[in-house]
């Protein structure tokens, strides 16, 4: 990257160090007084300096088509040969005849420059091959040379009759400008960038054709006009050289994808302008009355109108083959948003699509419609052991395996990771779907073939869920399949479970349940009750735990174990928190201002699914703001597993112990923590579980007290939970916990039998 911007300032200063020197030269050569061999001489420099600029500019930049610009060396070489024998002819030998040998030299260096020039734009365009810019130059092209032709090389060879040779000779120079015209045509409208050297090498272009139409006319209808010409070509030759020694001529030759519009509008304007040079030829003929080539007229009009058709059915052929390509897009785009990429199935969305279809068909035709919810077994092994390359092969395999055991008008679809879904219409008994599904089974648990070194097998377990339009959504019957293909996977995998009319039963049961926990927290049908905890040191009340339960219309209290794991279930457990919470600290504010302090504490349970939730973060403040309870008084109880559900849940801790509120470890022991991971935990208290709490079992006794140590030793205290006996209260309160809870210090009560007495305090 240095070596190449080093060399890009070399260019840019050899480049206007060129263009400055050189003009100077030129305008200094052809405005002063000097003798006609200085002229020459500076004029053969010129043209030489062009020839070393391109080779220089060319070995500097190392262009992408060195070629094009060696080939415009040459024909820059082959000009300075013709300029240098012209000289020669005119100053030292005082030749006056035409044409001479220097003709020839410079007659061939334009084709020579034009397939250089022809050579950049092909490698401009190599990225995008269309025959419509070129047939628009060919038509301005030809609209050129009908006009030159009328304009300058009929009236040259008419001014040469006597000598055949001198005309022709005379005549290729228009002919040879039409081709540079071409070039240049062709060069502006190609795409990509308009860099310094582009717009050099189009000067360059511009100059030398006006130049050379300049010579001709003034020839044809002027004298004594040649050192303007002449300046003309020489500025025309230090813009060329300028061009090749500046670091962007890399750029003329670099492809480009995306043609720029805005030439579109000026390419236009010139095929509309070239088509009406014959009416304009024609016009002028009948208002002046000035002789004209009416053959020429005829054959220019027939060529470009030959061109302009070639350009209309190009064009139509285009806009055809953009349609096409429009609606082969719009076909990709909608086969991707209805199927899986992976393996060519319906995705989720579509499946639930195809599903409503046929619910509703069968609602018309009363029919039976059947979805079978398949999850494979032993995936994750495969992914984990040979990786995700492998593990795709092995979906594809399934996937076509699936597809060649359903019947036509059925579907399979892919909701996601290793989950598939069938769709069948019109069962007529439960044991097809079954014979379905064991078919599938069957056909997934061969082995697979993942490559030549490799053999995989998988199982599948499937659910089956069968339903009719009206009676019931797609929604609920692909979450019948759902549930049945998880009582597939406990019963030992490998099978298939239809979703029958006792688990709709439950299925109904748990959402009405749900329902009724909404009207219960609305109607305040739920109740708590608070179980005291004890400091071991002063045998004292310190605080309480709010337990709910559900005094449920008809029914009766219920305990948490008979409607809390349903509410865990959704986020309906956030609701009930937060309803615990805020009676919760309410009550303890009426303690405060019964007792006269603020000494009492007040544990409340939060579930995992809400401590993982902001919103636990606002549920608190707005309890504790409500009720104006210092935040220390409130303890927040969480279970290992809540920790162990990701980071948000230790985040959301952390803020909350920020703000002074205390946070409890519940059932220690239970879950998956170790000892040593407690340092890490945002926990301020410890209680153990009640299994540890027993004085029979050597081992047990040795366990709760290596947990105590453990916590002390990292500054957590501890609570003992379940104990309900004196020899577990002398147990707990020798191994050095700090409180203790359990039925033998008090059973669970409601607020209006509890009268907390002598305050005492647990600090964060």
């Amino acid at each position: 990257m240095r070596d190449q911007a080093i060399s890009q300032r070399i260019g840019t200063r050899l480049s206007r160090g060129y263009l400055v020197s050189f003009g100077v030269l030129v305008i200094a050569s052809e405005m002063l007084p000097v003798p006609r061999a200085v002229q020459d001489t500076v004029y053969d420099l010129v043209s030489l300096s062009v020839v070393v600029a391109i080779v220089v500019g060319t070995r500097l930049h190392q262009p992408r088509a060195r070629v094009a610009w060696y080939l415009m060396a040459i024909g820059q070489g082959l000009w300075v040969i013709a300029d240098t024998t012209f000289n020669w002819g005119q100053d030292v030998l005082h030749v006056e005849t035409f044409p001479t040998i220097s003709d020839g030299f410079y007659l061939l260096g334009y084709p020579v420059l034009a397939a250089g020039i022809a050579l950049l734009v092909k490698d401009r365009m190599r990225a995008r091959r269309d025959l419509g810019p070129f047939l628009d130059t060919a038509t301005v092209t030809a609209g050129l040379c009908l006009l030159s032709w009328i304009l300058l090389a009929r009236p040259t060879i008419e001014s040469l009759h006597q000598s055949p040779g001198a005309a022709a000779v005379a005549a290729a120079y228009p002919a040879m400008d039409i081709l540079l015209v071409g070039a240049l045509i062709r060069l502006v409208s190609s795409p990509g960038g308009r860099s310094p050297a582009f717009r050099m090498l189009l000067a360059a272009l511009a100059l030398l054709i006006t130049a050379d139409t300049l010579s001709v006319a003034f020839d044809l209808f002027a004298t004594n006009t040649v050192s303007v010409v002449e300046y003309l070509w020489l500025l025309s030759y230090v813009a060329w050289g300028s061009a090749a020694m500046h670091p962007s001529m890399t750029e003329l030759s670099d492809p480009v994808s995306s043609p720029e519009l805005h030439f579109r509008g000026l390419r236009l304007l010139a095929v509309v302008l070239a088509t009406l040079i014959s009416p304009a030829i024609l016009a002028v003929h009948e208002v002046t009355g000035v002789t004209v080539d009416v053959w020429a007229v005829i054959i220019g009009s027939v060529v470009m109108f030959l061109l302009v058709v070639m350009r209309m059915s190009l064009a139509i052929e285009q806009i055809a083959a953009a349609h096409e390509a429009l609606e082969k897009l719009q076909d990709e785009l909608a086969v991707q948003a209805t199927h899986d990429p992976l393996t060519g199935l319906a995705n989720r969305t579509q499946s639930m699509r195809l599903l409503a279809g046929s619910l509703g068909r069968s609602r018309r035709s009363g029919t039976t419609t059947g979805v079978l919810f398949i999850d494979l077994d032993g995936f994750k092994d495969v992914n984990d052991s040979h990786g995700h390359r492998s593990g795709d092969a092995v979906l594809r395999q399934v996937a076509l395996r699936m597809g060649e055991e359903i019947r036509e008008g059925d579907f399979v679809g892919r909701l996601g990771g290793d989950e598939f879904v069938v769709g069948i219409e019109d069962v007529t008994d439960e044991a097809d779907a079954i014979a379905l599904a064991d078919r599938l089974i069957a056909a997934i648990s061969k082995e697979i073939v993942v490559d030549e070194t490799l053999n995989v097998r998988v199982g599948a377990s499937v659910g089956i869920a069968l339903g009719r339009g009206g009676e019931t959504s797609v929604e609920t019957l692909l979450n019948e399949a759902d549930l049945a293909v998880y009582r597939a996977k406990a019963a030992g995998r490998g099978c298939a479970l239809l979703f029958g009319g006792d688990a709709r039963a439950a299925l109904k049961r748990h959402h009405d349940t749900e329902l009724a926990i909404v009207e219960a927290i609305a109607r305040n049908e739920l109740v708590l009750h608070y179980q005291p905890i004890v400091n071991l040191h002063t045998s004292e009340v310190d605080g309480f735990e709010a337990l709910v339960r559900w005094d449920r219309p008809g029914i009766g209290l219920l305990h948490p174990a008979q409607f809390l794991p349903i509410a865990e279930s959704s986020d309906l457990i956030c609701d009930l928190d937060a309803w615990v919470l805020q009676t919760a600290v309410t009550q303890l504010a009426a303690w405060n201002e019964e007792r006269g302090d603020r000494e009492l504490q007040m544990a409340v349970n939060i579930s995992g699914r809400h401590i993982s939730r902001q919103r636990i973060r606002h549920d608190v403040a707005a309890a504790l703001g409500v009720t104006g309870i210092d935040p220390g008084q409130l303890v927040i109880e969480v279970t290992e597993t809540a920790l162990m559900d990701g980071s948000a849940a230790a985040d959301n801790l952390e803020v909350l112990r920020g703000t002074g509120v205390v946070v409890s470890l519940d059932d220690f022991g239970t879950g998956y923590q170790s000892s040593t991971q407690l340092l890490r935990l945002p926990v301020d208290l410890l209680k153990i579980d009640r299994q540890y709490v027993d004085t029979g079992s050597p081992a047990t006794r040795s366990l709760l007290e290596l947990m105590v140590k453990a916590a002390q030793a990292f500054g957590v205290r501890v609570v003992a939970e379940g104990v309900e006996h004196q020899d577990q209260l002398d147990l707990v309160r020798r191994l050095g916990c700090e409180y203790a809870q359990g039925y033998y210090l008090g059973m669970p009560v409601p607020a209006e039998r509890l009268h907390p007495r002598e305050p005492r305090m647990l600090s964060a």
